[in-house]
């Protein structure tokens, strides 16, 4: 989800984006220009690496959408940054009930 109004939808044959994966290690971002989607590099990519942004589902989503990426840095959900602090409280407190 870009924001409330626009999304990208993998599911659509023609949009390449659909190749795009999520990672929490990201190498490209959204912009939204004229009612359009694009997706830009955040650095310079390397031939054969994978094109990394993320997905920014909304955090009352996390729970639903692990994420999988690897990186170092996973938060462990396809979350939006910005709500990052928040869902480490929720897993903390969600560890600490299962324990």
């Amino acid at each position: 989800t870009i924001n409330k109004h626009f999304d990208i939808d993998g599911e659509v044959p023609w949009n390449p984006a659909r190749f795009i994966n999520h990672g929490c290690e990201v190498n490209a971002e959204s912009d939204v220009e004229d009612d359009r989607v694009w997706i830009i590099a955040t650095r310079n990519i390397k031939k054969g690496e994978e094109i990394l942004y993320n997905y920014n589902y909304d955090l009352e989503d996390a729970f639903d959408n692990p994420c999988y990426c690897g990186s170092k840095n996973c938060i462990g959900y396809m979350v939006g940054e910005d709500y990052w602090p928040k869902l480490r409280k929720q897993i903390a407190k969600r560890d600490k009930k299962s324990k």
